[in-house]
Order: C-alpha cells, then sequence, then structure tokens
C-alpha cells in the first residue's frame, strides 16, 4: 500500500492561491472599506439606574446587557434584555429606556447598541454599622458600572445586654422558683 504525502501538494495549492491574488486587489478593497462611514450610536444622557433593594439584601451582583435599536434621529425605538440576572435585568432596562442618544453616521432607519450595566458591592467593612450611602454610578462609553454597599439584615439581639430590674436587687432568688 503507497502512502500518500500531502506536503508538496499543499505547497502548491498555497503557491497557487497567491498567484491569483494581487496586492492590488486586497489594497483596493481595504480603501472601499475605509471610505464607508460606521454608524456610531454615542450615549449623551444617562438616567442612572437603581440598584434594586431586593437584589442588595440578597448580594446579587453582575452585568445585564441591554440591546437598544435607536433611530437616525437618535431617538429609541426599542430596549430589550440580552443577557443577565433576573433581579438586575429590570433596573438595566428602565435606566436604558429612559437615557437619551444620539446616532452619527446613521444611514439605516434602525442601529443597534448593546449596552452593559455591572452591578457590584464595595464592602466597607461591618455592614452593621455602616452608613447607607447611594449607589456611585460610572460611565464610560457602552459600560456603565454602579457600585453599592449591601443591605445587612443585622440581628438586633446581638447588641442587646441583659439588665435586671431594680426589683431583683432586693429579692434573694430573682427569676429562680422551687417547683
Amino acid at each position: 500500500m503507497r502512502r500518500f504525502h500531502s506536503g508538496p501538494v499543499l505547497i502548491l495549492a498555497v503557491i497557487a492561491g497567491l498567484h491569483f491574488v494581487s496586492p492590488r486587489k486586497v489594497f483596493a478593497q481595504a480603501s472601499t472599506l475605509v471610505q464607508t462611514p460606521q454608524p456610531e450610536v454615542i450615549l449623551t444622557k444617562l438616567s442612572p439606574p437603581v440598584y434594586p433593594m431586593l437584589a442588595r439584601q440578597a448580594h446579587i451582583s453582575g452585568e445585564v446587557r441591554v440591546q437598544v435599536s435607536i433611530r437616525a434621529d437618535g431617538t429609541r425605538a426599542s430596549a430589550q434584555l440580552w443577557s443577565g440576572h433576573p433581579m438586575l435585568a429590570p433596573a438595566a432596562l428602565e435606566s436604558a429606556k429612559q437615557s437619551t442618544f444620539e446616532c452619527r453616521s446613521c444611514e439605516e432607519p434602525l442601529t443597534t447598541y448593546l449596552l452593559t450595566y455591572t452591578f457590584e458591592f464595595k464592602d466597607d467593612g461591618d455592614c452593621c454599622n455602616a452608613i447607607d450611602r447611594p449607589p456611585e454610578v460610572t460611565q464610560r462609553q457602552g459600560h456603565v458600572t454602579i457600585v453599592s454597599a449591601p443591605i445587612c439584615l443585622c440581628d438586633p439581639a446581638s447588641t442587646l445586654t441583659k439588665v435586671r430590674s431594680a426589683k431583683c436587687f432586693c429579692l434573694w432568688k430573682c427569676g429562680y422558683s422551687d417547683h
């Protein structure tokens, strides 16, 4: 049985393929791509998202992606959830719906824009004694970050100390029974 060596055949195929592709065609295709203006969607005014109270209590964080359809005049046509946690998604969707956009070089009637919201926690140590501050919201193009302290459910009994009543100081067996 003869073995077939594909090495020389492969080299000949590559050389033949290079013969058909000329550098002028490659540069001509690249120059036509550069000349076509690409649509650019810019988030001009962000409606600050609210970190959901229940998600803060449950210590839920993560990313939510919202796909926004923008008309050529910059108005929002629609916003729909792309991915993310169900407890965080309504806050991101509401923020995207109330934000304003600008569409530069938009030729099509609708341009899609993917907006990412990142919900994070900043732990300040003892959450039972922490001051509840509003979330910090930062924005860069296409990405919004919301940093908040988690809401703690603290046991009030852990801070209480037992105090005997004045009546117990006078009685010999305060609080005990012989029965």
